[in-house]
């Protein structure tokens, strides 16, 4: 969140959670344990910065975001579309399943790393 590129992107979408991904290797087990924590944000200031809660949660993250628009459609009617779309297993998915592919195991852990 901390990258200028992003920031931009974070303060339109409007994202009120923030997810970070810790993993260890385990080389005798052929194992990576992951630990998933996630907090809510806030923007404060002109310009908006991003502002971390002290309150987070641990394991897997379920947080689904969608954003959509609203407009009168060629029939008059009104239609959304999804402008926006996250989900925190849009991030947790890849990692899995390149440990996984690699014939390693994957195990969500809920305690420190």
């Amino acid at each position: 969140m901390a990258e200028p590129a992003w920031q931009v992107i974070f303060v339109e979408s409007q994202l009120s959670r923030a997810g970070r991904i810790r993993m260890r290797l385990v080389p005798e087990k052929h194992e990576v344990r992951a630990l998933e924590k996630s907090w809510e944000v806030t923007r404060i200031g002109n310009p908006p910065e991003l502002k971390i809660s002290g309150e987070y949660t641990r394991g897997p993250d379920r947080t689904v975001s969608r954003h959509y628009t609203v407009q009168r459609g060629e029939n008059g009617d009104l239609e959304a579309t999804e402008t926006f779309r996250f989900s925190a297993a849009d991030l947790r998915n890849p990692l899995r399943d390149a440990v996984l592919t690699s014939g390693w195991t994957w195990r969500g852990v809920l305690g420190e790393l």
